[in-house]
């Protein structure tokens, strides 16, 4: 059943990106407007997204479920960090950084979210909007040193300081409180907020679909290392999260929603990244572009595996 959902919603996320090309192509969304609707996304409607998913009631077991997703998620990024330096060792350094951050990395908020959702509805949406939290922790220090220099953003406080500040965990820290202190949310409000956080998924596929049709198809393909950090990205690292959490007997709801953000493609921050510290960028792209494609084979076989 699951193994349906996911293809039928990966599906729609192709038909999008397709979308997406076709506009690249032909001047609708060019760099200029790539970039405003990434902000767009990043600061208005994933927020809306995560915030949206607290508007219910009260539950004990729900929160316990959420926190216990945090700190899932935390151990596995350490472990995903510390094989990233094993599997990738020997790499030119101009890669190797973007090797690395593309396996510890999913696009979990742009992608993740939206595909949660459609799985298992606001409740996936909640948990993993904890997930989210340890993301956004892990990217804005361990990703940012991997990186450059933290002293460049202000040291290792700076960093943590843009992480627990980011929109979407801003909107975690207020719907905890909407959902802990059981705050009466307003119909119209529901709805509006619901209205402009289902544009999250629309508007990330048109923008990945905007930025291939700007790379030759050749360009993407011809590479060994994206197929090797595609497949760390998108096999290992969620087969190997499914095989522990399933024998130390992990609930099941909280382990499809970790299973599931790990089998997402490279988080788009790769790129930005590798260009703010003058990486190699096109490989960077090439990254999240054909992990983005082949994760529509591969999200449906591994999260179809969850029961």
């Amino acid at each position: 059943m699951n193994f349906l959902i996911v293809l039928r919603q990966v599906i729609i996320l192709l038909i999008i990106m397709i979308v997406g090309v076709v506009a690249g192509k032909k001047g609708i969304i060019a760099d200029g407007a790539s970039k405003k609707l990434s902000e767009l996304l990043l600061y208005v409607t994933n927020p809306l997204l995560v915030l949206g998913s607290f508007f219910f009631e009260y539950s004990a077991e729900k929160l316990k479920n959420g926190l216990f997703v945090f700190l899932i998620a935390i151990c596995f990024y350490f472990l995903s960090i510390l094989l990233s330096s094993v599997l990738f060792r020997g790499f030119n350094e101009n890669v190797k950084p973007i090797m690395r951050f593309s396996s510890v990395f999913s696009n979990v908020a742009f992608i993740g979210l939206p595909m949660m959702k459609a799985l298992y509805g606001q409740d996936g949406v909640f948990l993993g909007s904890f997930y989210i939290v340890a993301f956004n922790i892990f990217v804005w220090t361990f990703g940012y040193t991997m990186y450059g220099d933290a002293k460049e953003s202000g040291g290792m406080k700076g960093l943590l300081k843009k992480a627990l500040l980011n929109p979407s965990v801003i909107a975690v820290y207020v719907g905890i409180i909407i959902f802990v202190f059981r705050i009466p949310v307003p119909d119209v409000v529901r709805s509006a907020v619901a209205y402009v956080g289902d544009m999250t998924m629309p508007l990330s596929m048109l923008i990945i679909g905007a930025l291939i049709s700007t790379t030759k198809v050749k360009e993407l393909v011809n590479d060994f290392k994206v197929y090797y950090v595609a497949a760390v990205r998108l096999i290992l690292m969620p087969l190997l999260a499914y095989g522990i959490l399933y024998l130390i007997g992990v609930p099941m709801t909280v382990t499809s929603v970790v299973v599931t953000a790990l089998s997402m493609p490279v988080a788009a921050t790769t790129t930005i990244f590798a260009d703010l510290f003058n990486k190699d960028a096109i490989f960077a792209s090439k990254a999240v572009m054909l992990s983005t494609i082949l994760s529509i084979i591969t999200a449906p076989l591994i999260v179809g595996m969850l029961r």
